[in-house]
């Protein structure tokens, strides 16, 4: 079953980056699930509820004036599986037509079944900083921030754990989206949770992926969860910009 989950998660991220080359709009958007939304550290982030409204801003005559020939992928791997979510860590890079890299871009990609097919709900965007850039205040700073933001939520501080987050702010469901467009929107949990494990999948200048695993102890008892979150530096303020948890023991 874990096999069979790993490679849905791999087809549908080839199916992303083979529909990009093929420069059909429609096609691309077709490897998509909806809502569909692209965190990043700069810029307005937009959610299209659906692939007509997803094709409308999609012009690959913009892309192909950088120079861009193909893309093809640096490395993808599956990092979280269940029966209707996947989380998979990839890298690709733009060609030109010499076969030069023109541009490069880590990502996490929220793969969900939505009506029975798989498709990208949402890229989590870790900007690329090159081979030679230390990462590793950024991903510090990550993990102090996620770790305050936990503290801060096992204690019930609501107001806290909204200062920690970027806006708007997103957690990934499967077919929907939890939408967060200021603080006073945030609610917090009754749950507590646990962090086991915390890793850094990516990290840039401004942005980094981390992929957790988790316990929360709720009235039913304590559960196994795994999850992935983007965090952001935006309008200079690091945050956490979204999140996806998925359970890798759901039948």
């Amino acid at each position: 079953m874990t096999q069979d989950l790993e490679q849905a998660g791999l087809d549908a991220v080839d199916r992303f980056i083979n529909t990009w080359n093929s420069r059909d709009p429609e096609r691309w958007a077709a490897s998509l699930n909806y809502p569909h939304v692209r965190p990043s550290p700069a810029g307005p982030i937009l959610v299209a509820k659906d692939s007509v409204e997803y094709t409308s801003g999609v012009d690959f005559n913009q892309v192909v004036a950088t120079g861009w020939d193909h893309s093809e992928w640096d490395y993808r791997q599956v990092i979280h599986t269940s029966p209707k979510k996947i989380h998979v860590a990839g890298q690709w890079s733009r060609y030109n037509v010499e076969g030069n890299v023109i541009h490069t871009n880590p990502i996490v990609y929220i793969v969900t079944l939505v009506d029975g097919s798989w498709g990208i709900q949402s890229r989590f965007a870790a900007d690329y900083a090159g081979d030679d850039h230390d990462t590793s205040g950024l991903e510090s700073r990550a993990f102090r921030l996620i770790e305050d933001f936990t503290s801060h939520l096992n204690s019930n501080n609501v107001e806290a754990c909204a200062e920690l987050l970027n806006y708007p702010h997103y957690g990934i469901g499967t077919g929907h989206l939890q939408e967060y467009l200021e603080p006073a929107q945030f609610t917090g949990t009754e749950n507590k949770v646990t962090v086991t494990s915390l890793q850094v999948l990516q990290a840039g200048k401004k942005s980094s992926n981390a992929g957790l695993d988790l316990i929360v102890q709720d009235d039913s008892g304590k559960n196994e969860f795994q999850a992935v979150v983007n965090v952001t530096v935006r309008d200079d303020h690091l945050g956490l910009q979204a999140w996806s948890v998925l359970d890798p023991n759901a039948e």
